[in-house]
């Protein structure tokens, strides 16, 4: 009797829940990664580098549809259409911060262009992959483009 008991007690503990977390690998799912996604996004060794390469293209303002800026690589031409004459180029800088110590946010991008000594400096308030708001400073208007399909 005391065998049949014993049997028992153990048949009870060992169907008994358990409250410890399973560390078995049965549940640990995988995925496979998604290697086209992968293989087709390009990978950049800053925020800056990200940030030059999606102004790459023809911005056409929202207020003036003649008006436009044309970013190729480092460069920045901010053009008039029908006024080709009055175009100018910059050299374009993408920037964490303002130069000459001037006060910065942190969480801000700035666009600096010169041109043979000029600055001008544009905070990025939106830049998505088609549509483009900078803050000119220090008169703080606001400036919106739309990226051309060309």
């Amino acid at each position: 009797m005391i065998r049949y008991l014993i049997l028992l007690a153990v048949l009870i503990l060992s169907c008994k829940p358990s409250t410890e977390k399973d560390t078995g690998t049965e549940d640990i799912q995988t995925t496979a990664p998604d290697t086209l996604s992968s293989q087709n996004e390009p990978v950049y060794e800053t925020r800056e580098d990200a940030t030059l390469a999606q102004l790459q293209g023809v911005w056409v303002s929202t207020e003036d549809s003649k008006s436009y800026l044309e970013v190729t690589d480092e460069q920045l031409l901010m053009g008039y259409e029908g006024m080709e004459d009055a175009s100018d180029t910059y050299t374009l800088r993408i920037a964490d911060q303002l130069p000459d110590g001037q006060p910065s946010n942190p969480d801000t991008q700035y666009l600096i262009l010169t041109q043979e000594g000029d600055t001008m400096n544009y905070a990025i308030d939106k830049l998505t992959e088609d549509s483009l708001t900078l803050l000119y400073l220090p008169r703080g208007n606001f400036l919106s483009y739309t990226k051309t399909k060309n």
